[in-house]
């Protein structure tokens, strides 16, 4: 008997768990997983009674994934600018956090003030951050797949600059202090960063914007 109970109770509790709707968010497979924005939109998605999955790739992968709504339901965090890159995304419009776009390289001598300056040294930049490619127009530069291979570059010699993602950049470098790798400062850009939905869930982009200005004016208390 306790034995049929058992099993009544554990069939009862998979079913409750099978019903929870699952959101396939895309995100950069950079970002550790305390990450702000990740913590937040988890507990937006939860509060509406969705379970957020995380799905990590490369940055431009998971935007082309994320825009083709086959896989993933949803994109993470991307600039507004982003936007014109996404057609079939919509965009949530509550900032969910900002991003720093910042130039490293394997010395403190290099001095970087703006995009332009960039135009004198070899130039390596993270695919998928659209702001680089607005601003870089006309500069020649190359793309990398991922934060690793941006660095690895950089200590082999074979580029002088590598424009990436700064806090994810850094929480890498973090991991392994003795890599000889520095931000140079001042950031190249800092901007806000929105959620994006695929538009066949177009309805949950008012009920999202709702559930995350309540999360931030809690968060402000």
């Amino acid at each position: 008997m306790r034995f049929l109970l058992l099993c009544l109770f554990c069939f009862q509790c998979s079913t409750c768990l099978a019903a929870v709707p699952q959101i396939e968010v895309g995100a950069s497979n950079n970002l550790p997983p305390d990450h702000p924005s990740i913590l937040l939109m988890e507990k937006a998605y939860q509060q509406l009674g969705y379970q957020m999955k995380l799905v990590v790739m490369p940055l431009e992968r998971s935007a082309y994934e994320s825009n083709k709504g086959q896989l993933l339901d949803a994109e993470l965090s991307r600039t507004e600018e982003a936007a014109a890159m996404l057609p079939n995304m919509l965009r949530v419009k509550v900032p969910i956090g900002q991003i720093r776009i910042t130039a490293f390289c394997r010395t403190r001598a290099i001095k970087i003030n703006n995009w332009q300056d960039l135009s004198a040294w070899r130039v390596d930049v993270l695919r998928g951050i659209y702001l680089a490619k607005t601003n870089m127009q006309g500069q020649s530069y190359t793309e990398v797949n991922h934060i690793p291979q941006a660095i690895q570059r950089l200590l082999s010699g074979r580029t002088d600059i590598a424009v990436l993602l700064g806090d994810e950049t850094e929480w890498l470098l973090q991991q392994d202090l003795a890599l000889p790798i520095y931000s140079i400062q001042p950031d190249l850009a800092k901007t806000e960063i929105f959620h994006y939905v695929h538009q066949r869930h177009a309805a949950l982009v008012p009920q999202l914007e709702a559930t995350l200005r309540q999360l931030t004016a809690q968060a402000q208390r």
